[in-house]
């Protein structure tokens, strides 16, 4: 009976030691929008859906910039840089290039004078193929008139892996950039290479400019418009 007692307990034990790292591990992915992802049908997260509904929902007079991304651009306070302009601010978190295509048609019909393009870095996260990634940047850029709207494309942003700890590498993104960089020429339209400017010494997103390894810190996106503005002049 004592032997039983002590399995018993033990199987108890090692239940509650399973529970607890897998809670861990969970928690570190992402929480319970990793477990909703698991066992929902749905395609697009909730935050997406509601962002999409919201954007399409609003009227906007002539409209100057828009900017297209993921939570690097969603984070970003864009209308203050350009004060005297109408600009709207596309981005939605975790966002990568096939959401952008489910939902690009509600910044086409805007016709804005100039559209600003930084998607890809949950493409890489996601092991997206680059040919795919290719394919839908080409889909994306053809969506424009370009006789109405200026396009910029912008490179995707190299990660800080001492703060990002994931197997997202500065490798993968210097692939991805090589394609965007391709694409602009082959299209005629405006390359921004931001990486140049927000890279340290070892090829990493600089500290000072990342609040955990690859979000921008407010520094972070007073550089970018600066950079941005600049580049444009030229």
């Amino acid at each position: 009976m004592n032997k039983l007692k002590v399995l018993l307990i033990m199987s108890l034990l090692v239940n509650i030691l399973i529970v607890g790292i897998s809670s861990y591990v969970v928690n570190k992915q992402g929480g319970m929008d990793v477990i909703k992802k698991l066992f929902s049908p749905q395609e697009y997260p909730d935050y997406y859906l509601q962002k999409k509904n919201l954007f399409e929902s609003l009227d906007y007079a002539d409209v100057d910039k828009i900017f297209i991304g993921d939570s690097i651009t969603d984070h970003g306070e864009f209308q203050k840089y350009f004060e005297n302009e109408v600009v709207l601010n596309r981005g939605i978190v975790e966002d990568d290039t096939k959401g952008v295509l489910n939902r690009l048609d509600e910044v086409v019909k805007r016709n804005p004078k100039e559209v600003y393009i930084m998607i890809g870095i949950n493409d890489i996260g996601k092991k997206v193929d680059v040919q795919v990634y290719q394919e839908n940047m080409e889909k994306i850029v053809n969506s424009f008139n370009e006789n109405s709207t200026r396009v910029v494309i912008q490179s995707i942003l190299p990660v800080n892996n001492q703060d990002f700890n994931n197997d997202l590498t500065n490798k993968r993104v210097y692939q991805f950039n090589s394609v965007l960089k391709k694409l602009a020429k082959d299209h005629g339209l405006q390359y921004i290479d931001l990486n140049m400017f927000f890279e340290d010494e070892n090829g990493q997103l600089q500290k000072e400019l990342t609040v955990d390894g690859i979000h921008l810190t407010g520094e972070g996106y007073d550089n970018w418009m600066e950079i941005l503005n600049k580049e444009l002049l030229h």
